[in-house]
């Protein structure tokens, strides 16, 4: 057999053994001829392939299934407890590790804020490998059933190379994260922008499973957009897609680190949304968050979000302030992909709905009839393990979409 046709052969093999395993996750549970039926395979391939995948504990046989004439079915349905994947965020000072299972259930979770005076490559990267070999070991799961890491990146990222093009806020500049992992590690590394990561996560395990055209809207301390068409995510020519921080929303606002002025992070980020606020009890509003938090200057975000919980009226301003340019954003978006969803996540929309109610108000005034009217702005099922299971996910992906398994 020559080269081309062997190397053909193997991939057929493995995008076999991907399609089944794919058919039987997606349905729950499936004889071995309901797996020939939907995916066109022999029942000679799916007994051989399912034989594989039982003896590699990927499928386990589940039930007896209902007998339609002859001998009844044994029904296969996937372990997700058979690999493991870590997942990696490397938010804007805060790194999140955990161990999944290929269901994306969290077996562990740790995380380290990292200092702003500390946010140069070499220290971040020997933080971030002490923390997931601290990972490994505390969940005491075997190297060997390890699939791989996914990272989810702050800033402009090629998810093919696995460069970290551009991180504001690390001042990382053409920094190739996967390769430095993968020497580390010896795991198979897939690296994407965060909030790109995050809209994959949810099409997979959130609340867009049966979505095939939305926008996940990241706000913490840095604002992003992933972009889902047709299941897929949106990337750009350059891998910017998604950068709706950097929206222009003030004319004459604040400078941005990107270096524009007015961009929407300046006035709706959760550092500039505490910003507002400290600034304004120091000048003399009155607040609950005076109660709140003894220290004024070390006022958080969820701060904040509590104290528009209790209907304080100065949280309530700044969060509806903030929701309201996001708001301007968001009907852009909108008018330009015409989606079915807007996913949110951030601590402004977890405690109180004041954020999302003015969103709604926003883009129903603001947006065209016929786009507005249809898009539903709802609240991310995965929360603030959305980077996290989103990195999950970059891996996971690639064992129902036709790579080789181990």
């Amino acid at each position: 057999m020559n080269k081309v046709v062997r190397g053909s052969f193997e991939l057929m093999k493995q995008l076999n053994v991907s399609a089944v395993l794919k058919v039987i996750r997606d349905n729950g549970s499936l004889s071995r001829a309901d797996v020939a039926k939907i995916t066109g395979l022999t029942p000679a391939s799916v007994t051989n392939i399912t034989k594989m995948l039982i003896e590699d504990e990927y499928l386990v046989e589940c039930k007896v299934g209902q007998s339609s004439g002859g001998r009844p079915p044994i029904m296969l349905e996937l372990n997700p407890n058979a690999r493991y994947v870590i997942g990696i965020s490397i938010g804007v000072g805060m790194i999140d590790v955990v161990i999944t299972n290929l269901s994306a259930e969290i077996i562990l979770k740790k995380s380290i804020e990292i200092n702003e005076e500390r946010y140069d490559y070499d220290f971040v990267f020997k933080e971030l490998v002490k923390l997931i070999n601290e990972v490994i070991e505390c969940s005491k799961i075997e190297k060997e059933k390890i699939l791989g890491a996914g990272v989810a990146l702050h800033g402009i990222v090629n998810s093919r190379t696995g460069m970290s093009i551009y991180s504001p806020y690390y001042g990382w500049k053409e920094i190739n994260i996967k390769e430095a992992l993968e020497n580390e590690l010896n795991l198979g590394v897939y690296v994407d922008n965060d909030v790109r990561a995050m809209a994959l996560g949810e099409s997979w395990f959130g609340i867009t499973k049966d979505i095939s055209n939305f926008v996940t809207l990241n706000i913490s301390n840095g604002i992003g957009a992933g972009i889902i068409i047709n299941n897929k995510p949106y990337y750009g020519v350059d891998f910017s897609a998604g950068e709706i921080g950097h929206i222009v929303v003030e004319g004459d606002g604040d400078k941005c680190n990107c270096g524009n002025y007015g961009c929407l992070e300046t006035v709706a980020s959760n550092n500039n949304i505490t910003k507002k606020a400290i600034k304004l009890i120091k000048q003399g509003t009155n607040s609950v968050l005076k109660e709140l938090k003894a220290d004024i200057n070390q006022l958080t975000i969820e701060d904040i979000s509590e104290a528009a919980k209790l209907e304080d009226e100065l949280a309530i301003s700044i969060i509806k302030e903030a929701a309201r340019y996001i708001g301007i954003a968001i009907t852009n978006l909108i008018n330009i992909l015409n989606p079915t969803s807007i996913v949110v996540v951030g601590e402004i929309f977890e405690n109180t709905f004041y954020a999302i109610e003015t969103l709604n108000e926003i883009v129903k005034n603001r947006g065209m009839k016929l786009s507005s009217e249809n898009v539903r702005i709802i609240k991310s099922m995965l929360g603030r393990d959305a980077a996290v299971v989103g990195a999950t996910t970059l891996v996971i992906q690639e064992i129902f979409n036709g790579m080789s398994i181990n």
